[in-house]
C-alpha cells in the first residue's frame, strides 16, 4: 500500500493500456447539490489518497507492476480524503472514491501466426460517462484489442462540491484517474530466437511445443504491461502517481500440417544354419542332412507424424529327407513329381506371435519333411492403435519332378545293384505381408539321397520280413522343444540271400511335464510368492501360502494313469500309400497284431499323475500336481501294428508331508516323479508351503 498527498492540478496522461482493468468508486458524503458548472477549488483544497489491491495481486506500487494472472479480475480501490478551508475557517471533508478493474477475456488465444499475438488496434476504443449528482461518477471503459485478445480497463473517480460562505459552488479535491496507455519504457518481446525490438510492449515467451494430430502447436506465455495516471485535481500541490499494470495470458501458435500416410517397410537377408553344401538357391540338402535357413528380417513402420517403429522378425525353414535309401525295383519307382499335403498354420506365444506349420511330400516310399515357422510383431502409435508390423511368411509350396542321376553299379552272383542320386525340388514362395510393395520371393531347396535297382539275375522270393523299432533324441533348437522320433525298420529277406531295409519315421514328439500347485480361490488365503524353474527335461516349482488357522489341516495322495495299448484312442500323425508289401508267402518271427487301418503313424499322449490334496475342515483347498506325460505311438505297415509297448516308461513318485519350523505352524509338502523313457531322465517336483498368519 501507498498513501500520497497531493495539492495541485495537473493536465491528464494518455497511455495505452493491454490487460484487465476495472475501476469502481465508492461515495463520501455531503448532500448539497452541485452546481452545474462548479469551480475549481482554490489554493485552499487539499486531497490525500491510499490504493488497495482487493481480490487482485501485486503490490500497487509504481515500481513493481500490478501483477493479473491468467483468469483473474484485477479490482482496485483509491480511498481519499478531501478538504477544502472556507474563508470563514470552516473545514468541509469528503471521501471520494476512485477504483479501477483490470481483466482478459480469453484465458488462452489461438492463431495462425505469432504475429497476430503482438498485434495490437491502432484506435483504443474508448467509452466516458456521468453518473449521479454530489458525488458525480465520471466512467471511463477502454477496450484493448490485440489480436483476438480483448483486454478492458473499467475506471471510475467520484467528484463532490461544495458551496462557500459566498454562494460559489466548488468542486472538492480528488484524484482523477486518466485513460490508460499500453506499453513501459523497458518492455522487450521474447522469441524462438534472441531478445528482438520492443513491439508495442507484448512480451511472448515461447512454452513446449505439442503436436496434435494435424496440427503443429507452439504455446507462447503473451505478457502485456500497461500504465496508468493517477492525479491530484483541484489541490494545492501538484502531483502525479503512475501505475503500471501487468497482464499474462497464453497464446498458442497453431500450424496445420499436412500428415503423409503410414509407411511400412521390410527387407529380409537368407541365412543358412546347416545341413547344406549351398549358400545360396537352390540349396541343397545331401543325404542324412537337415537343411535349416533363417529368414532375417528389419521391420519398421512410420506413422504420420515420422514416429518410427522397429522390430526383427524372424522366418525358419528346415527340410530333410526321412530315408537315406530307397530300394526300387524300377527307375520309373524313384521320378516323377512328389505328391505334397495340405499344411496348417497353428499360432503360439506373444509378441512375436510365432506360426508354424509341418508339410509333407511323398514320392515313392520316400517321404520328404518341410518345417515352416515365421513371426509377427505387434507394435503401438503414439495414438495407443495396436499395429501388425510388416512381416515375411512362407506362402505356399511348388513341386517338381525328381532327377535321377547314376552314380554306380555293384555286380553280384545273384543280383547287380545301380545306385543313383535322387534330386527332389520344391520351390518355397515367400511374400512380404504389410507393406505396399508384397515382394513375391521363390527359394529352391532341393532333398538329396539314394535310390538304389536290384536286378535279379534270377527272381528271388520273399521268404521272410522282421520289423524292429528304434528312436532318435533330437535336442531343443529353432523353436522347437526336445523330441525324439519313433523309427520302425522293416527287413525284408530274399531266397538269393539278400537283405533289403526299410525306414519309416514319425513326425516327432515332445516329453509333457507339469509341476503346479492349484488354489481353490474361494479358501481366505494370501499367496506369498510363487518360483518355478523349468526346461525340456526337468520343471520344478514352489508355492508359499498363509491361511487363517493350520488346526484342521490334512493330506491325502491320489494316484491318476492312462495306459497305451486301446488303439483306437490313438489319432493319425501321418500316412503312407504304396508301401505295404503284395506278396503274402513270407515269414515273420512275430505274431503281430492285424489291422484295417491306413498304412502310416498314429499316436497318442498318456500322462501319470500323483495328486496331493492339502485339506482343511475335510474340504480340498491345495492341489500339488507332479505329472509325466509320455508319448506312445505305432505303425500300421503290411496290415500289421507295430507298437512300441517294449517302450513304456518306468516312472517313480515319492510324497511327503513334514513340519516348516521356519514358520509359524508351517507344513511343507513335496510331490515329485522321476521318469526314465527311451535312455532320458525326466523329473518334476511341486513344493507347497503352508503357515498360520
Amino acid at each position: 500500500m501507498k498513501r500520497m498527498e497531493c495539492t495541485q492540478t495537473k493536465s491528464w496522461a494518455a497511455r495505452l493500456l493491454v490487460f484487465l482493468t476495472a475501476f469502481t468508486l465508492a461515495a463520501c458524503g455531503d448532500d448539497t447539490p452541485a452546481s452545474p458548472d462548479p469551480t475549481p477549488a482554490d489554493d485552499n483544497g487539499e486531497v490525500s489518497f491510499e490504493i488497495s489491491n482487493d481480490g487482485g495481486t501485486g503490490t500497487g506500487t509504481s515500481t513493481s507492476p500490478v501483477e493479473v494472472s491468467k483468469g483473474d479480475t484485477l479490482n482496485m480501490v483509491i480511498s481519499q480524503k478531501s478538504s477544502y478551508t472556507d474563508s470563514d475557517g470552516t473545514v468541509f471533508e469528503c471521501e471520494p472514491k476512485a477504483t479501477i478493474e483490470l481483466f482478459a477475456k480469453l484465458d488462452t488465444v489461438y492463431v495462425e501466426d505469432l504475429n497476430q499475438l503482438t498485434n495490437v488496434q491502432e484506435k483504443t476504443e474508448v467509452q466516458t460517462s456521468k453518473d449521479g449528482q454530489d458525488p458525480v461518477v465520471n466512467e471511463i471503459n477502454q477496450k484493448f484489442l490485440i489480436g483476438e485478445q480483448y483486454v478492458n480497463f473499467d475506471l471510475a473517480y467520484e467528484v463532490y462540491t461544495y458551496k462557500t460562505v459566498e454562494g460559489k459552488t466548488i468542486e472538492m479535491p480528488y484524484v482523477k484517474l486518466n485513460q490508460a496507455n499500453l506499453g513501459s519504457s523497458n518492455a522487450t518481446e521474447e522469441t524462438k530466437s534472441s531478445s528482438e525490438a520492443v513491439v508495442k510492449s507484448i512480451t511472448v515467451k515461447p512454452l513446449p511445443k505439442t503436436r496434435a494430430s494435424v496440427s503443429d502447436t507452439t504455446w507462447y506465455e503473451v505478457n502485456a504491461v500497461f500504465n496508468l495516471d493517477i492525479e491530484c485535481m483541484n489541490a494545492k500541490t501538484e502531483n502525479k502517481q503512475n501505475l503500471t499494470f501487468s497482464v499474462t495470458y497464453l497464446g498458442a501458435v497453431t500450424t496445420e500440417i499436412e500428415l503423409g500416410e503410414p509407411v511400412k517397410e521390410l527387407s529380409s537377408a537368407i541365412e543358412v544354419l546347416g545341413g547344406t553344401n549351398s549358400t545360396s538357391s537352390p540349396f541343397l540338402a545331401n543325404p542324412q542332412e537337415v537343411m535349416s535357413l533363417l529368414f532375417k528380417q528389419n521391420s519398421s513402420y512410420i506413422d504420420s507424424y515420422g514416429n518410427k517403429m522397429s522390430c526383427e522378425p524372424e522366418a525358419k525353414i528346415r527340410f530333410f529327407a526321412q530315408a537315406d535309401t530307397i530300394y526300387a525295383s524300377e527307375k520309373e519307382e524313384l521320378e516323377g513329381i512328389p505328391a505334397s499335403h495340405d499344411f496348417v498354420f497353428t499360432a503360439s506365444g506373444e509378441d512375436p506371435v510365432l506360426y508354424s506349420a509341418i508339410q509333407l511330400f511323398e514320392l515313392g516310399v520316400q517321404h520328404i519333411q518341410l518345417e515352416m515357422s515365421y513371426e509377427i510383431y505387434t507394435a503401438t502409435d503414439v495414438e495407443g492403435n495396436e499395429i501388425e508390423m510388416p512381416y515375411l511368411k512362407q506362402n505356399a509350396t511348388i513341386t517338381s519332378a525328381a532327377t535321377v542321376s547314376e552314380l554306380s553299379t555293384v555286380t553280384g552272383e545273384m543280383a547287380d545293384t545301380t545306385f543313383y542320386e535322387v534330386r527332389v525340388p520344391i520351390k518355397l514362395e515367400t511374400v512380404y505381408v504389410g507393406t505396399a510393395d508384397e515382394n513375391v520371393q521363390t527359394t529352391e531347396i532341393v532333398a538329396s539321397y539314394i535310390g538304389a535297382i536290384v536286378t535279379w539275375k534270377e527272381e528271388p522270393e520273399l521268404v521272410r520280413v522282421e520289423y524292429r523299432t528304434g528312436y532318435v533324441w533330437e535336442e531343443a533348437h529353432d523353436n522347437l522343444p526336445l523330441l525324439y522320433y519313433a523309427k520302425v525298420y522293416r527287413d525284408r529277406y530274399y531266397s538269393n540271400g539278400e537283405v533289403f531295409t526299410d525306414e519309416f519315421v514319425d513326425a516327432g514328439h515332445p516329453a509333457e511335464l507339469n509341476s503346479v500347485t492349484g488354489i481353490n480361490r474361494e479358501f481366505p488365503c494370501e499367496e506369498i510368492s510363487r518360483s518355478e524353474q523349468r526346461n525340456d527335461s526337468i520343471w520344478t516349482s514352489e508355492c508359499i501360502v498363509a491361511v487363517d488357522d493350520m488346526s484342521t489341516f490334512d493330506s491325502y495322495v491320489k494316484m491318476d494313469e492312462m495306459n497305451p495299448g486301446n488303439w483306437s484312442e490313438y489319432v493319425v500323425s501321418k500316412l503312407y500309400e504304396n508301401v505295404n508289401l503284395e506278396e503274402t508267402d513270407y515269414t515273420s518271427s512275430e505274431n503281430y497284431e492285424s489291422t484295417s487301418l491306413q498304412s502310416g503313424w498314429y499316436f497318442q499322449c498318456f500322462p501319470h499323475c500323483q495328486y496331493i490334496y492339502a485339506r482343511f475342515d475335510g474340504a480340498s483347498m491345495f492341489t500339488l500336481y507332479a505329472d509325466s506325460g509320455m508319448y506312445d505311438q505305432f505303425l500300421s505297415i503290411d496290415g500289421k501294428i507295430i507298437d512300441f509297448l517294449e517302450h513304456k516308461p518306468v516312472r517313480n513318485f515319492s510324497h511327503n508331508v513334514e513340519d516348516a519350523p521356519q514358520y509359524s505352524n508351517g507344513k511343507r509338502l513335496t510331490n515329485e516323479c522321476t521318469t526314465y523313457y527311451l535312455g532320458r531322465k525326466f523329473y518334476t517336483k511341486t513344493v507347497l508351503i503352508l503357515y498360520e498368519k
